[in-house]
């Protein structure tokens, strides 16, 4: 873990700590949750820089690679996050459920 991934890691144990135990499986969420938001941060660094698409020797325009990073990043921090706040959150299952039959 480098020094800014273990950083994050403690503000965010910090952060969700608050709320609730963090269990051995939490923690390990937490430092992937860590590590996904600073690569997230790299990545759009770069797609800021470069551009999503660039010009293949083929005259085509091609999606970067770190775009498609860039999008699965995200869909894993969403996964993550959402965990997170469900396991860790101060809504009951109840009241989940309760939502539930006004959506579903």
């Amino acid at each position: 873990m480098t020094t800014t991934q273990q950083q994050r890691y403690d503000e965010l144990c910090l952060e969700y700590g608050v709320r609730g135990d963090l269990t051995p499986g939490l923690k390990s969420l937490i430092y992937s949750l860590a590590c996904v938001e600073l690569e997230e941060r790299a990545l759009q660094e770069y797609i800021d820089e470069a551009g999503t698409c660039y010009m293949a020797p083929s005259g085509h325009d091609k999606q970067r690679p770190q775009w498609q990073q860039l999008r699965d990043n995200r869909q894993r921090k969403t996964a993550i996050v959402t965990t997170l706040e469900r396991k860790l959150g101060s809504v009951s299952a109840e009241q989940e459920e309760d939502v539930e039959q006004y959506f579903g």
